[in-house]
């Protein structure tokens, strides 16, 4: 499979370099341009969100302002999101400026390139083989693309409204019992229990201790339920954990945390359903979850995006787990490729 590198490209690039957006993912990719020698020209944000803003050495503008300076740009969007007037804009832009979004590890140092597709290209092609069906494998296709290229053409080819995953291929019975993994605030729980009224027992695991308490307001009119304020993992341990209250907390240089295996948590009890998305740890989980998983063969949700190697990674151990797994792959309307899951069956 062959694509334009986007950093290789934009080492050829004469027009000035503009980023969409600032915090994190601007801040990897002004690191990953002085990496190659080149500089940002400059950053704009939505309207709303300049007010006399500084990012690194820049005044941040808006988007006209910097048309208005060069009506020629290249660029790069360095943030996330989902939301319809968000997508417009992007696309707006899109439409007058050569524009990407490049695809940034937020876990792990490797970017998805096309020196690396070629270095792992045996597990591409392994995992490519295990989809089960002609969207999973047009989806996997168009995404080693996009993260090559940054192209958001190839993102926009393949998306799949979440809604239509559940209508179809992964409906949820009578009775489930469900383990949300990355429960958050407690709204990936309220959505399952819309789509399933009828469930028999939720069990929710959210490390963040902020987030925990809201998970708990949240949930505080739901019964039969149980939460866990721990960290998730392949094996019981003490683990450092970074607590920002949000969806950015991960592992990291944070106060000592206690994190189970979810075989510990469950105590041989029945599952149905799992849904995981831990911030770059969802193949440490599963391996902590084998002895559920192999025993039920609870569906699965599995986020696909965090590290560059989930790609391939994470269809080769669920299939390890579990050979009788029927494995899809859906990327859902977001810009980077965020939301993109491994439903498993």
């Amino acid at each position: 499979m062959k694509y334009n590198d986007l950093w290789q490209y934009l080492l050829t690039v004469k027009k000035p370099i503009y980023l969409y957006g600032m915090g994190n993912g601007a801040d990897m990719i002004l690191k990953k341009l002085a990496s190659l020698g080149l500089q940002a020209t400059g950053v704009f944000a939505s309207d709303n969100f300049v007010r006399h803003q500084r990012f690194h050495h820049f005044t941040v503008c808006t988007y006209a302002q910097a048309k208005a300076i060069h009506p020629q740009m290249l660029v790069l969007v360095a943030f996330g999101s989902n939301l319809p007037e968000v997508i417009k804009n992007i696309q707006h832009i899109a439409y007058e400026q050569e524009t990407y979004a490049p695809s940034l590890p937020l876990f792990g140092d490797d970017f998805f390139t096309s020196s690396y597709a070629s270095i792992h290209a045996s597990a591409l092609e392994q995992a490519y083989s295990l989809l089960e069906d002609d969207i999973s494998r047009k989806t996997f296709r168009e995404l080693i693309a996009y993260k090559i290229s940054g192209r958001l053409q190839h993102l926009w080819a393949c998306e799949t409204a979440q809604a239509q995953v559940f209508q179809t291929f992964f409906t949820l019975n009578k009775d489930e019992i469900y383990v949300d993994m990355g429960a958050y605030d407690g709204d990936t729980i309220l959505q399952f229990t819309e789509l399933c009224p009828c469930y028999c027992h939720i069990y929710g695991i959210e490390p963040d201790k902020k987030t925990f308490r809201k998970l708990i307001n949240n949930t505080a009119h739901l019964a039969r339920t149980s939460l866990w304020n721990v960290c998730s993992g392949a094996k019981p341990q003490f683990v450092s954990f970074d607590a920002k209250g949000g969806r950015q907390s991960a592992l990291g240089s944070g106060k000592l945390m206690p994190s189970y295996p979810l075989d510990r948590i469950l105590n041989d009890s029945p599952i149905t359903y799992i849904k995981l998305d831990i911030e770059g740890q969802e193949a440490n989980a599963l391996c902590g979850a084998k002895h559920s998983i192999r025993r039920y063969k609870p569906k699965l949700l599995v986020s696909a995006y965090h590290r560059s190697e989930d790609l391939f990674r994470l269809p080769l151990l669920i299939k390890n787990l579990h050979s009788d797994y029927k494995i899809y792959l859906r990327h859902h309307p977001y810009v980077p490729e965020w939301d993109t899951n491994f439903y498993c069956i």
